[in-house]
């Protein structure tokens, strides 16, 4: 896999999820993240990270149809007992989070 899922459809809304870990956590997260983005994978864009400027941020972008979609996949992967204990184990690195749902401006070339 490229890690870039490069099937976008009409566009649909992206979600950006951004993390600001505890210092020294960034190589846990990133172990325990790897395996949780496989169980969402069809959904998943992309994740990132900063080596320069705000250090300890994460970024994950993830890609839904709609918010029905957004919602239902959530629902669907929350009763996945991996995924809650995933969160379980990465919740205490969490310094902040910030969540926006964008959507591609018609001249987007991921519209």
């Amino acid at each position: 896999s490229s890690g870039i899922n490069a099937e976008y459809g009409d566009g649909g809304l992206f979600e950006i999820r951004s993390y600001t870990l505890k210092a020294g956590s960034l190589y846990e997260w990133a172990n325990a993240w790897k395996r949780a983005v496989s169980l969402r994978e069809k959904d998943a864009v992309m994740g990132l990270s900063s080596q320069i400027g705000d250090m300890y941020t994460v970024h994950h972008i993830w890609r839904y149809d709609d918010l029905e979609h957004r919602r239902s996949e959530r629902d669907r992967t929350w009763q996945s007992g991996e995924w809650a204990n995933l969160v379980v184990r990465t919740v205490p690195m969490i310094r902040s989070l910030t969540v926006n749902i964008l959507k591609p401006t018609d001249y987007s070339p991921l519209r």
